[in-house]
């Protein structure tokens, strides 16, 4: 899913340090979980394997768990403090009734950046290790590094939401406006068709129409359609010999990358 939410929409229009003309409004996201873990895992154990003795390594595991709750990826997610060496994982999860555990291998502390080594264990032995890591640079004891640490654990094994900005462009052109008018009551199909409209005009207005038509369909979750829109507002404005069109192919080639993750895990 690319938008559930709106946060706000902005007829701001400003050169946003660039020559084009712009309005933005805020989405939020569906981001999909960067570590796959099995759909069929919905208990979690979580267990220091680290060789610290103090009481850091569960500040991040417990940090992790509360981040896991608020994300709810897992229906349990509970944290084992200390285990036995011999303890195997199909014993711990047996015991627990965990689907899987997650371990907590290595805490390192640096002054720039602080970093987790994490092994989920799956009944059977098969593995997989991974790291989180946050900027250590605004913390202030390793404790809260390590809470960080944690939370940055949650989001990478979690779905979650994520906030983003959407552009549209605009300029004189009357069918530009209107379809900017129709974005403002959020029907999304009146500004396609205004926006068609402007797609005789000159390169300029060609250019953000089918840029402002790929976000229109992105609204609706269509995004192979968007993509295709996408593709064609950036051939447009290559047509357009300034600095600026440059740029605005690297911001189109920057969302057509977004559409593209969607679209792979549509």
């Amino acid at each position: 899913m690319v938008r559930r939410l709106f946060l706000s929409l902005l007829f701001l229009f400003g050169m946003l340090g660039l020559r084009a003309q712009q309005m933005y409004m805020r989405v939020e996201v569906m981001k999909p979980a960067e570590v796959k873990v099995g759909a069929n895992v919905r208990s979690l154990l979580l267990l220091n394997n680290t060789p610290l003795t103090n009481e850091i390594p569960q500040h991040c595991l417990f940090a992790a768990a509360g981040a896991f709750e608020d994300l709810e990826r897992f229906d349990e997610v509970a944290v084992l403090p200390s285990v036995s060496p011999s303890a195997s994982v199909d014993s711990l999860c047996n015991r627990y009734e965990a689907d899987a555990l997650l371990a907590l291998n290595a805490l390192v502390f640096s002054d720039i950046q602080a970093n987790g080594y994490w092994t989920i264990h799956y009944p059977g032995g098969r593995s997989y290790s991974f790291f989180s890591y946050t900027d250590s640079l605004f913390c202030e004891y390793d404790y809260e590094c390590a809470e960080i640490v944690g939370e940055q654990l949650a989001y990478l094994l979690s779905p979650h939401w994520e906030t983003e900005d959407r552009y549209f462009y605009s300029n004189n052109d009357e069918h530009i406006a209107a379809g900017l008018q129709a974005v403002s009551k959020r029907d999304w199909g009146a500004a396609i068709v205004e926006w068609n409209k402007a797609l005789g005009g000159k390169n300029e207005t060609v250019a953000y129409a089918a840029a402002n038509i790929a976000v229109a369909y992105e609204m609706q979750d269509q995004y192979a359609t968007a993509l295709e829109w996408t593709k064609r507002a950036i051939t447009c404005f290559r047509r357009i010999n300034t600095a600026d069109a440059a740029q605005q192919v690297v911001n189109l080639r920057y969302y057509e990358s977004q559409l593209q993750e969607r679209l792979a895990n549509k």
